[in-house]
């Protein structure tokens, strides 16, 4: 069974987001209107305001509208799984869990 669709899940010791599960066809539309509509100079700025990997600073300034399909499309080919499990301790709100998955 393919992945159709993406999941986000966050939970606090307060509060859970509830966030339905979106189509790709629906986070591939997102992401290119975000990369589209976002200025060039703040898109340069966005991997230095958030952090220091360099990494990730080259990638976020470079990522194109054929970037975006690219991931989809590799994610609409693989059964369904895990992208992202944290875990962590805030002082203010407690156990912090955030999971991404496709479903």
């Amino acid at each position: 069974m393919k992945a159709r669709k993406l999941k986000i899940y966050v939970k606090t010791d307060k509060f859970s987001i509830p966030i339905p599960s979106l189509r790709f066809s629906t986070v591939r539309w997102i992401s290119k209107t975000i990369i589209r509509l976002s200025p060039p100079k703040m898109r340069k700025n966005w991997a230095k305001s958030s952090t220091e990997n360099k990494l990730a600073e080259s990638i976020l300034k470079n990522l194109t509208s054929e970037d975006i399909d690219k991931i989809m499309d590799q994610l609409e080919q693989e059964e369904p799984f895990e992208l992202v499990n944290v875990e962590a301790e805030d002082e203010k709100d407690g156990k912090v869990v955030v999971k991404i998955y496709t479903i």
